[in-house]
């Protein structure tokens, strides 16, 4: 089974948002001391819902913690880190079961999001009958305006926590995954068969890659004519948890 995420962008607005990042840029570059200058500490806000009272839903604190854990682990060098600063449990089937950008979904983030644009504000639920195989979904950062604020964030299936018991993606990395994307990162089979250092995911030392990866394969090159394999141990690709 892929990793179902349901994070999407057209390559139209890619490359508005990334024509728009270069101007911002200016011809900007950044060493790797620049980055630990700019250390960056985001505050979490995780919510779990659950459908029943320590029943469905119910994600134990050591889950929360170890996810954290991961997320630290995985971005470590970044200059990023994530620092829990509220953990809530709510009981709400409506909430538990709200298909990706359902009503109910939305009234959720209303009533519970915290925080600024800093603040990154995590769910975890169950999705409904609409999205069964959905793994997360999040958004992207420059979506983030005052009107919409209360959607920002990443929504999560509950099994996916470290310790959960999603088959294969039990360890945390969907969470990665979808605070990528929370940070601006693409999917790595962006754009398909094209350079990311000219489009795709944009990042120039990503070889090209024609889909999402299903499983923990070695050797795959969905693009034979451009230079690289496909980078199935990245995070911004679907492959199991354990390949990352």
């Amino acid at each position: 089974m892929h990793r179902p995420c349901g994070t999407h962008i057209s390559s139209e607005e890619i490359r508005a948002v990334e024509k728009e990042n270069l101007r911002k840029l200016n011809g900007t570059t950044f060493t790797e001391d620049d980055l630990s200058k700019r250390a960056t500490t985001i505050y979490v806000s995780w919510n779990s819902i659950a459908e029943t009272a320590g029943g469905k839903g119910y994600v134990t604190d050591a889950q929360i913690t170890d996810t954290i854990s991961k997320l630290n682990a995985s971005f470590m060098g970044s200059g990023f880190t994530f620092t829990l600063s509220l953990k809530r449990k709510w009981v709400q089937a409506a909430w538990f079961n709200g298909n990706k950008n359902s009503v109910e979904e939305k009234a959720m983030k209303k009533y519970l999001r915290l925080g600024d644009v800093k603040t990154l504000n995590i769910y975890t639920t169950n999705f409904g009958e609409l999205n069964p195989k959905l793994l997360g979904h999040g958004t992207f950062p420059w979506n983030y305006n005052a009107q919409t604020a209360y959607l920002d964030g990443i929504v999560v299936k509950y099994v996916a926590v470290s310790g959960g018991s999603a088959t294969n993606y039990n360890q945390g990395a969907v969470f990665v995954h979808e605070v990528g994307h929370w940070l601006g990162l693409y999917h790595t089979f962006q754009g398909g068969c094209v350079d990311g250092g000219s489009g795709g995911d944009y990042v120039s030392d990503t070889p090209a890659q024609a889909d999402g990866t299903s499983g923990c394969p070695s050797g795959i090159d969905t693009c034979p004519n451009l230079p690289g394999q496909d980078l199935i141990h990245n995070f911004m690709d679907y492959s199991n948890d354990r390949s990352v």
